[in-house]
């Protein structure tokens, strides 16, 4: 069965550039200390990630829901960096108990013969509410999705080298 919206993308890119080179670019890039305003507020992203050989696995510090796992291959003439951006096992699984603990909380309020869930008006709003949470979920996975393909493209893209001016 296949979902009609994505848990998961995948990012795909032939650089010119060593795969050593590119490991070492991304070592360099998870290891850099966020910049701080007054010494306590973070006021970019932390990229933290494990690098072995020529694997990786990258994720931000704070929304760590989505990570970046991927493999950088050598090819003639440079390198390719192949990687699946997407929800880890374990927040999809805290999602989907989130899910069902509202529909469990939903179905016993709907359930009482003297409360509020008495009405298809009723039934209406727990499921408008089911739906906004399913949204919210979705709609943060693709921030972090779109933030971490950022962040590698930012760190495998090749670089300009400094031009001189005649």
């Amino acid at each position: 069965m296949r979902l009609p919206v994505s848990l998961s993308e995948d990012y795909v890119l032939d650089v010119p550039v060593a795969p050593e080179a590119l490991a070492s670019r991304l070592r360099a890039a998870i290891s850099v200390r966020p910049k701080r305003a007054f010494g306590v507020i973070k006021v970019h992203s932390e990229w933290v990630g494990l690098v072995g050989g020529k694997e990786f696995d990258v994720w931000e510090r704070q929304q760590h829901a989505t990570h970046a796992r991927g493999r950088i291959i050598g090819r003639r003439g440079g390198s390719r960096v192949e990687a699946r951006i997407g929800l880890t096992r374990h927040a999809g699984l805290l999602a989907v108990l989130f899910f069902a603990l509202f529909a469990f909380v939903a179905l016993g309020f709907l359930g009482r013969p003297e409360g509020p869930g008495s009405g298809q008006a009723s039934v209406g709003v727990a499921a408008l509410g089911a739906l906004a949470i399913a949204g919210l979920f979705w709609s943060y996975s693709l921030r972090q999705r779109a933030a971490l393909r950022r962040f590698l493209n930012e760190v495998f893209r090749e670089r300009e080298g400094p031009t001189i001016a005649t």
